[in-house]
């Protein structure tokens, strides 16, 4: 699974634009939302530092806003990119964000396939509030009282227990150069993988550009927590109470044992153990066992049942 080219497609044109915009700009046809770097012809974007190397290729037609520091660099970089200078960039993309998610104007994650419904051989308990644009695939049961956002995709044969949410906006924040704090648009699903199990009462946060996604086999205790772009391989055990902080990978076969806090924006590697209670602040190199606050390498330990 990959949302490498996640897009989110523009359903009808830019609504009303809002007042704060460059005034001298003629904006151009736009027709979606992507990362940069991840674009195709008339994706809007942004840019606020100079990218490295892995940004080479940005695609022709790319509209681009960017730091006015930038703009000239960056528009003899990517002579195909139309380059919108604005002082603050991320800024302006959050707000025009939120401005187009309100006028419902944005769709559902291209990486979410179509049509959206309900499988007639899933199973739906009582009182679940399911959003129509979902999709929930053959086999899958979802208990009672669950709460299913706009997006997810809950593929065949994953379990759902009571109470849980997936899907759900999460907590970010960014202080903008006008002093307003702004919490980031989430455009993008969260995406349960087959097999897998979610505990009861747990809330998995649908991504920002990037979709969450939950691989297949994995089974996640009651009352975990997995924050926005989050990606989980097959196979990945978390006991109760795990905490697990935004755009953090696990990889295939980790363990997490109960009450452990993983921060955001690292990697787990594969067939880590982490022993319970740990807070995790650094990355963990496959095959390690770490353990403690702040966790550090202890001999070889078994933080969850054997797989």
């Amino acid at each position: 699974m990959s949302t490498a080219t996640e897009r989110f497609v523009l359903t009808r044109e830019l609504p009303g634009l809002p007042s704060d915009l460059p005034n001298a700009v003629t904006w151009p046809a736009i027709g979606g939302i992507a990362r940069f770097g991840h674009t195709q012809a008339g994706d809007l974007c942004f840019c606020d530092r100079e990218p490295g190397p892995e940004y080479d290729a940005v695609a022709a037609g790319t509209v681009l806003l960017c730091s006015e520091g930038l703009a000239e660099a960056l528009s003899q970089r990517y002579p195909g990119v139309l380059c919108i200078p604005a002082p603050d960039p991320r800024a302006l993309f959050i707000d025009l964000g939120h401005h187009l998610l309100a006028a419902q104007a944005v769709d559902v994650s291209d990486a979410v396939p179509r049509p959206f419904g309900i499988h007639p051989e899933a199973r739906i308990g009582a009182h679940c509030d399911i959003h129509p644009e979902t999709r929930i695939d053959a086999g899958a049961r979802i208990g009672a009282q669950c709460v299913i956002h706009r997006g997810s995709w809950i593929q065949a044969g994953a379990v759902i227990r009571d109470q849980a949410t997936i899907g759900v906006p999460g907590i970010n924040a960014y202080r903008g150069l006008d002093g307003r704090v702004r919490n980031f648009p989430h455009f993008a699903s969260a995406i349960i993988g087959p097999e897998t199990e979610i505990g009861a009462g747990s809330v998995v946060v649908r991504g920002l550009l990037s979709s969450t996604l939950i691989g297949a086999g994995c089974v996640l205790g009651n009352l975990c927590n997995v924050g926005h772009g989050v990606e989980l391989g097959d196979q990945v055990w978390m006991s109760v109470g795990t905490l697990v902080g935004g755009h953090t990978r696990i990889h295939t076969g980790a363990t997490l044992g109960m009450g452990v806090a993983v921060k955001d924006n690292i990697t787990i590697g594969e067939r880590v153990q982490i022993g319970m209670g740990s807070v995790v602040t650094k990355s963990v190199k496959a095959g390690a066992s770490v353990f403690g606050n702040p966790a550090r390498p202890v001999g070889a330990i078994q933080a969850g049942p054997g797989r």
